[in-house]
């Protein structure tokens, strides 16, 4: 009871309705199987909501590249299981990747040093323009550690041919990244065949141990990733003076502006014909200071012409597998500044991470203390990042797919599934195993809320399954959480282009969704085109139908009604089950959405009194939701009360039910059956005259 202590005007909200019941989604879907990448873990399943998106992060079309010996029955379907269900409806899926939990694949990797280690360390970089014969200038992709009186190495390799020669610098321009020298070319040196070297001069230190990127998910996709670094620059300006921090400290540079410029950044000081190197430690105003000092207020001639130019030290790393592309610009090995490369890479890349060392603690590589950009990783040809040593590793086996229950947030296979409580339609696309078959049934059995789309399974060879095998893999089976679709589709496959036969659960997936959103769940999903198709793998006439159809079999057939310009159709709509109450598929949904959504919708009634008017509010709670249900077209019956009827009360409970705080209240509804079988009957009538007098 609300307390009314003094006088006031008080507002009080008050229920005046039935608490409403809204429907759960029937149309969310879960698939289970074998994508090119993507996460491989413990952590629930993902969603997507096109094939662009699956894509992205699962990879595309592929054919895996398994240790030992392949499959005869291919297990890279899940693609185009995925694209059937986008192309026939579908909205919402999850997506849970499966791979070998004994031989497991493995991802690509890379390790990418700065400077060599020795004393002939080497700065690499690339051509930025082609260098023609006769020319004395060379535009470079970067101009870091690079000095007027350098030489550099340009080594092409071309159709074969090695080609190596030495020039002597004689100057540099930072503004356009070019270099000059005294002796012309006697030859052409093309970009994308030449790497330039150059011998780091002094103030440049010994590299450290180099950084490690792998691929962001195990698998053969890794090892053609293209990844790319080169070098870069966040922010620069022009040197005003040098002054100290405290008498005889020269470490006090003052700028034209610090806009960029950022505690830890390590800067490049070019004077003209030589670089000097330091690293920021304060920020203020258009002062930086920097660490190591400099031996003169004259170090860094700051009345010199042209000025002297500072210029930060980072690094790019790109990367991309054909679909994805992504870039890092900006990058330090410095994990105290917010462009940490580790850190960046990991919380934002969908190709590529960064391992962290074994020693404890476990961290990222980083150089917190180098003072000269000699550590920044470089590629081995200046640009191009070769990855290697990924693997999709053994076949995975029928316990693989139905994966290990660990709990919440620890499951794999099948089992992640549970983790998301939205999905209610489940498959394995292509994979028949009558184990992993059983798991999607169980799970569907156990959840109560959820339906199993099963794959018919093919020969030894990958062959098209006969009928009488169609109808053994059925007969294993018999449970009203699921139906069994034959035969397989048929579609284009972009990687061989060709025609191959695939599951048809993802299609029907897509079908079960499209039907569900346009007419509802209580409609048949069957007498549907199938889009996305070329054929059927077997063409079934009407006396297969009739045997596949009745009952015990209740087989989904595909029909192919192209000669009746009909096109390829759904023509089959019944569980697997011998129980007949339950043998359509729309029935069993219905009430699998009735179920869920009364569940969900009465949760409320808990620990509430259990009294009259508890079950009034119930009572007008789900009246009002069935009536929904009914207006809409799922139950039977003219007027409401034909269509369902509530009761909550006396009727149905005992005193001794409401002293051991249970409340019981009975539903019942009318489901509207679908129209299987369309019966005409037509005969011959003898008509008659009569004569009238006008």
């Amino acid at each position: 009871m609300p307390e009314y202590l003094s006088p006031g005007v008080y507002l009080e909200e008050r229920q005046t309705g039935p608490e409403p019941i809204e429907s759960v989604s029937t149309s969310t879907t879960g698939f289970v199987g074998m994508t090119q990448r993507g996460p491989f873990d413990q952590l629930p399943p993902i969603l997507v909501t096109s094939f662009p998106e699956f894509a992205r992060i699962f990879g595309g079309y592929f054919n895996p590249a398994f240790t030992g010996v392949a499959p005869a029955v291919p297990l890279n379907v899940l693609p185009y299981a995925v694209a059937g269900f986008f192309n026939n409806g579908g909205k919402r899926l999850y997506i849970k990747r499966v791979a070998n939990g004994t031989a497991g694949s493995t991802p690509a990797s890379a390790k990418v040093a700065g400077l060599q280690n020795g004393v002939s360390a080497q700065i690499v970089t690339r051509l930025a323009a082609p260098a023609g014969t006769g020319s004395t200038t060379l535009q470079l992709q970067s101009l870091r550690g690079i000095q007027a009186n350098s030489t550099l190495s340009l080594t092409q390799v071309l159709n074969g041919v090695t080609t190596t020669i030495a020039v002597p610098l004689t100057g540099y321009n930072d503004s356009n990244n070019s270099v000059t020298f005294a002796a012309a070319l006697a030859q052409s040196f093309d970009p994308q065949f030449t790497t330039v070297t150059v011998t780091a001069n002094a103030g440049y230190n010994v590299a450290a141990t180099p950084i490690a990127l792998s691929a962001a998910d195990p698998g053969a996709w890794g090892n053609s990733l293209q990844v790319k670094i080169r070098a870069n620059s966040r922010a620069v300006s022009a040197v005003a003076s040098l002054g100290d921090s405290v008498p005889g400290t020269h470490d006090m540079v003052i700028l034209r502006s610090t806009a960029g410029f950022y505690v830890g950044a390590i800067i490049e000081f070019n004077l003209g014909t030589t670089k000097s190197y330091a690293k920021v430690t304060n920020v203020n105003g258009n002062r930086i200071q920097v660490t190591p000092a400099f031996g003169a207020l004259t170090a860094l001639n700051p009345t010199g012409i042209p000025a002297t130019i500072a210029r930060t030290c980072e690094f790019d790393v790109l990367a991309t597998d054909g679909t994805v592309a992504e870039a890092f610009r900006g990058l330090t090995l410095d994990d105290t500044t917010p462009y940490f490369y580790a850190t960046t890479i990991v919380g934002n890349s969908l190709l590529l991470t960064v391992p962290k060392n074994a020693a404890p603690p476990p961290l990222y590589p980083r150089d917190n203390a180098t003072a000269d950009p000699s550590t920044i990783p470089m590629a081995g040809d200046g640009l191009n990042v070769q990855m290697n040593g990924g693997a999709d590793g053994g076949v995975p086996t029928a316990q693989d797919y139905i994966g290990a229950d660990g709990g919440p947030g620890h499951r794999t296979g099948i089992a992640a599934l549970m983790d998301v409580d939205q999905i209610s339609i489940i498959g394995a696309p292509g994979y028949t195993d009558p184990n992993v078959q059983e798991a999607l049934i169980t799970q569907c059995e156990t959840l109560k809320y959820r339906f199993a789309i099963l794959d018919p399974a093919p020969t030894a060879t990958n062959g098209p399954p006969g009928i009488p095998a169609i109808q053994a893999q059925r007969g294993q089976f018999d449970t009203k959480y699921a139906a069994i679709y034959y035969p397989r589709v048929i579609v284009y496959d972009p990687l061989t282009d060709s025609d191959i036969p695939v599951p048809p659960s993802g299609h029907m997936a897509g079908i079960y969704a499209a039907t569900d959103d346009n007419r509802g769940v209580w409609k048949a999903p069957a007498n549907v085109v199938i889009q996305g198709i070329v054929r059927l793998e077997t063409k079934l006439s009407k006396g297969d139908h009739d045997i596949l159809n009745p009952e015990p079999m209740n087989i989904c057939a595909l029909r192919d009604f192209t000669a009746q310009e009909r096109g390829l159709r759904v023509y089959g709509a019944r569980c697997i089950t011998s129980d007949a109450e339950w043998k359509y598929i729309n029935i069993r949904r219905l009430f699998i959405l009735l179920e869920a959504s009364l569940d969900q919708g009465t949760q409320w009634a808990v620990f509430e009194p259990n009294d009259e008017r508890l079950w009034a509010r119930l009572i007008q709670s789900v009246s009002s939701f069935l009536t929904t249900i009914w207006r809409e077209g799922g139950l039977m019956g003219s007027k409401a009360e034909e269509a369902f009827f509530v009761k909550c009360g006396y009727e149905t409970m005992t005193q001794d039910d409401i002293e051991n705080g249970r409340l019981i209240m009975e539903v019942g509804v009318a489901p509207v059956f679908p129209a299987e079988f369309v019966i005409i009957r037509i005969g011959q009538w003898a008509g008659g005259s009569s004569v009238q007098e006008v």
